[in-house]
């Protein structure tokens, strides 16, 4: 099997395993799972999958020779997600974003996914202990597989990241003893400093923000009015959305009206704010190997500790209002 990715190009898989998997009805679901949201709505350009992000976790893992068990954790991560991805979180009131998480064994283990394990003699079970791989999702901002692909394939899908750089970061990282690091603070800091700038443009920005409390609201009337039902949510965004687009539910009309092309939000006080919430603060700062000691990118590069510090706060709780339409 040969898949063309965007950001690492013609990748060849040769595992019978993987390939069964990828081409598994869970995993096939999430090329129909919106990784933005409800951004794309209103900037189209926000247009990666969670197939694609899925299969590059995948595919740092494999590059970087972990496990078989490992490699499969990264592509079977996001298998519980749900439709509009993490917008459930703002319907849901999860705060940390982990709502689809606690779903992950129960939308495995009720699939055709054990049964491909087993006939390749794979212990799911051993998979399913996510915790066990801490290369996959460590916490915010240490570098993960998880965490390292959806900073580079949504920074190079906005245009701030070329092709060249992604090259250059994965190349320049190295892996010991369990910990990826760099020995280059330059390629360190071009990666911690594009994570934020994404943070910025993407996942904190007020436009992303309005929209994803637009679909939120949205939600949460349909389910109160059973509309949808929370399985529901573990379909597709094509089945819910089609569910909302034909409800006459006025309220539920009115919000989803407003996900159009060009309708940006911006950043306003709390007091003139239509929506007011949390968010999260995503980025990475890695690890680099200087005078053999790891220190992190941000202790090595000067004001680049205050900046973080000032990325976070502006990014946790944020007032939007949604602009008028333009003429």
């Amino acid at each position: 099997m040969i898949i063309t990715d965007r950001i690492y190009g013609k990748v060849e898989i040769t595992d019978p395993l993987i390939i069964e998997l990828l081409e598994s009805a869970p995993m096939q679901r999430l090329k129909e799972i919106s990784q933005d949201g409800a951004t794309h709505f209103i900037q189209p350009i926000w247009n990666a999958d969670r197939f694609e992000h899925s299969f590059g976790a995948w595919y740092l893992s494999k590059r970087f020779n972990r496990p078989l068990e490992e490699q499969v954790a990264c592509l079977l991560h996001d298998v519980p997600h749900t439709a509009f991805s993490h917008v459930v979180d703002f319907v849901m009131n999860d705060h940390n974003q982990e709502f689809h998480d606690r779903f992950l064994k129960q939308v495995v283990l009720g699939s055709d996914i054990p049964a491909i394990c087993e006939k390749h003699g794979l212990d799911i079970h051993k998979v399913l202990q996510k915790e066990d791989y801490y290369l996959l999702d460590n916490r915010t901002p240490e570098l993960s597989f998880d965490r390292w692909d959806y900073f580079m394939r949504d920074a190079y899908m906005i245009g701030i990241l070329p092709l060249e750089s992604v090259e250059l970061i994965i190349a320049s990282a190295k892996l010991d003893d369990g910990q990826l690091y760099f020995q280059d603070v330059g390629v360190a800091g071009q990666l911690c400093a594009t994570s934020i700038m994404v943070c910025q443009l993407g996942y904190a920005c007020a436009t992303t923000h309005g929209s994803w409390f637009l679909l939120a609201e949205a939600l949460k009337i349909a389910l109160k009015e059973k509309i949808i039902i929370e399985e529901d949510l573990f379909t597709t965004d094509r089945a819910v959305w089609d569910k909302l687009k034909h409800t006459k539910n006025k309220a539920i009309n009115t919000y989803i009206s407003r996900l159009q092309p060009g309708r940006e939000f911006i950043r306003v006080s709390e007091e003139d704010a239509e929506f007011y919430g949390r968010n999260k603060a995503r980025y990475i700062d890695p690890l680099v190997m200087q005078d053999g000691k790891l220190h992190q990118t941000s202790q090595l590069v000067v004001g680049l500790a205050q900046y973080i510090d000032d990325f976070k706060r502006k990014s946790q709780y944020i007032g939007v209002r949604q602009q008028e339409p333009r003429p």
